[in-house]
């Protein structure tokens, strides 16, 4: 369950001057929520945005990555006219105003889960300040742990097979994103090098396989038994 997947604390509010002080006396820390990463390659926009907004409402931090492979239904020529319609509302007394139109994956991921959350209280405030979206891995993401996804939210178990597909940074080169290049090209270059770190330590990877399958033939049988039982070989 989707659930499941997306776990941790809650983000604290900024402490008043008596509460830091009793802390620092007491010595008491205060609660850091580790972030959940969510990769959003193949999730359909809609629903990965329902789930992500509830949790946020339960008090999770998460950081999503990989916003321009969102996948939105309809072709890619469909969606590109209700976007280019979109693009043309505004306040005709002053448009400086509003609507504000986002070209980037991130921001229409951002703006797609703000509509779902009751922004205009502080519980929804704060469960949006508790969201960050990216195209891409940047760099400060890459070593921060394994990233996750939202099953009922993916791709394959959303639409049919024969089912019409856009890809979100397809679309949003359509209506004047112009970073596309620059993140394919991140993108191709963290993917090589994680690829070439993964060949580095192939030797050291086969060498705990084989240690760990010398010291399995030296347990007793029984024994090998149980620990199969509960998962530890």
């Amino acid at each position: 369950d989707t659930v499941s997947v997306l776990y941790c604390g809650y983000i604290m509010a900024v402490p008043t001057r008596k509460l830091a002080a009793y802390r620092a006396r007491k010595g008491i820390k205060a609660h850091r929520p580790d972030i959940v990463i969510v990769d959003l390659k193949d999730h359909v926009l809609g629903r990965a945005a329902a789930v992500i907004a509830k949790q946020l409402l339960l008090g999770k931090k998460i950081t999503v990555v990989r916003c321009e492979k969102a996948t939105v239904a309809g072709t890619e020529i469909r969606n590109k006219i209700k976007y280019l319609q979109f693009l043309r509302k505004r306040k005709l007394s002053n448009p400086k105003l509003g609507p504000f139109h986002h070209r980037a994956p991130s921001e229409i991921f951002l703006r797609t889960v703000r509509s779902m959350l009751p922004r205009y209280t502080k519980r929804g405030q704060k469960a949006l300040r508790s969201l960050v979206a990216y195209e891409g891995v940047p760099v400060n993401i890459v070593h921060k742990g394994h990233r996750v996804v939202i099953p009922r939210a993916q791709r394959h178990n959303c639409y049919k097979g024969e089912r019409a597909f856009t890809v979100l940074g397809n679309l949003c080169k359509h209506v004047g994103w112009k970073y596309a290049g620059a993140v394919e090209q991140a993108e191709t270059a963290r993917i090589a090098k994680s690829q070439r770190a993964h060949e580095k330590n192939a030797k050291t990877r086969d060498a705990w396989k084989a240690a760990r399958k010398e010291a399995v033939s030296k347990i007793a049988k029984h024994n090998v038994e149980i620990l199969k039982k509960f998962g530890q070989i």
